[in-house]
């Protein structure tokens, strides 16, 4: 079982403001064990430790023209974790009238390979969710969920999205704003789809340009 702490980091540029959730923890569940606790065990899909934390560093997003077209990827990147350098956060450029396929990643690049923490997500597809807002003037833009929980692990009630995969739609009166991306884990609260956790994961609130 995942248990997931945050910190909030918050960084205001001339063109991007950023709100990150940058802790992804982990823990093991408590030892009961009469005889006391058992050594650590060692599991296929798990290289860490009870209690150690996995740095989110980064959130990438592709989207690529529902019509055909190269995809564009931008990111949020603070590879010194919080309290260090100022993130690194690309722009975006979308046009208006399209359609976009999208998909997220989240990663540890602090690690040598990179780990990719968007397994660990799917893994616990029901207990994790990606919430997009669209603000300001890009607001008429809407983000619609391609995927659901059962795209990912095996599922044990109401078949949720999840957010990985999703479609951006982007109208003619679309005008330059934010897109908000939000990863909630739900530990104390229920999944149900709709609604964000108090527990975040990571907050990131990428500038957009829209073009005709």
């Amino acid at each position: 079982m995942f248990k997931h702490r945050w910190n909030v980091l918050s960084v205001l540029t001339a063109a991007v403001f950023v709100t990150a959730a940058l802790t992804f923890a982990c823990a093991d569940d408590e030892d009961t064990s009469p005889t006391g606790p058992a050594e650590p065990q060692e599991h296929e899909d798990d290289d860490h430790g009870p209690g150690e934390e996995e740095l989110i560093t980064t959130l990438a997003i592709t989207l690529t023209p529902s019509s055909g077209g190269a995809p564009v990827t931008f990111r949020f990147r603070d590879l010194d974790g919080e309290g260090g350098n100022d993130p690194v956060v690309d722009g975006v450029t979308v046009y208006a009238g399209t359609n976009y396929d999208g998909s997220v990643q989240v990663l540890n690049e602090a690690e040598s390979p990179p780990e990719n923490i968007t397994e660990e997500v799917e893994e616990e597809a029901e207990a994790h969710q990606f919430f997009y807002q669209t603000l300001g003037g890009f607001s008429p833009a809407s983000v619609t969920y391609a995927d659901k929980e059962s795209d990912y692990a095996t599922n044990s009630g109401a078949d949720h999205p999840v957010g990985i995969a999703f479609t951006l739609s982007v109208p003619d009166n679309a005008q330059n704003g934010q897109l908000r991306v939000i990863l909630s884990h739900f530990d104390e609260a229920p999944k149900d789809g709709v609604n964000q956790s108090d527990e975040t994961d990571i907050d990131v609130t990428f500038q957009v340009e829209v073009r005709r």
